[in-house]
């Protein structure tokens, strides 16, 4: 497994057997730009926003708050464990974690010299039990559409300086009212 063997190199410690999402995207923009822009403490509350609250807590650590089935809250602390500009970042949970993971965003130079490809991969380890089961089902469903989401919300960010809303804004609102 790529993450798994990643996350052994990087740390001397053997992540588990659980599946890979895995979700990439090319960007028109060259990998270590890519890869500062992402490192940046406004990004990953921008581009994950749709999916958790996130609080950067330093450099390399940040706390994420999810809402889980039945309203129940989870939280945990990311740290970055290893990362090369402008080829990849390796994080992992802290002990405690409510919804362990570990993941990689890997840079790679696009075929046609077309920008970058950023490959994002993630490992989720919900909890045991029922509640585990749970999670386990929402989470086959979601994070795929989570990280692809939060993929084409970084590209936007990268090519055009801004994320789009695709909710209608109030004054378009206001318009269409008065022009029917």
């Amino acid at each position: 497994m790529i993450l798994q063997d990643s996350y052994l190199d990087a740390t001397g410690v053997e992540g588990s057997d659980e599946p890979v999402i895995r979700r990439w995207i090319t960007i028109g923009r060259p990998a270590a730009e890519l890869h500062r822009l992402w490192r940046q403490p406004a990004t990953l509350p921008l581009v994950m926003g749709h999916f958790a609250d996130i609080e950067v807590l330093s450099d390399t650590e940040s706390r994420w708050r999810v809402e889980g089935p039945l309203g129940k809250k989870f939280d945990w602390q990311v740290r970055i464990v290893d990362e090369a500009e402008g080829q990849f970042i390796l994080w992992r949970t802290l002990e405690g974690a409510d919804m362990p993971n570990e993941g990689r965003l890997s840079f790679a130079a696009a075929p046609g010299n077309k920008g970058t490809e950023l490959t994002l991969e993630v490992r989720f380890d919900p909890p045991g039990g029922a509640l585990g089961e749970k999670l386990t089902s929402m989470f086959d469903l979601v994070p795929k559409e989570t990280l692809g989401k939060a993929l084409r919300r970084f590209k936007s960010l990268a090519e055009t300086g801004e994320i789009p809303l695709l909710a209608p804004l109030p004054a378009a609102g206001d318009r269409k009212e008065k022009e029917a």
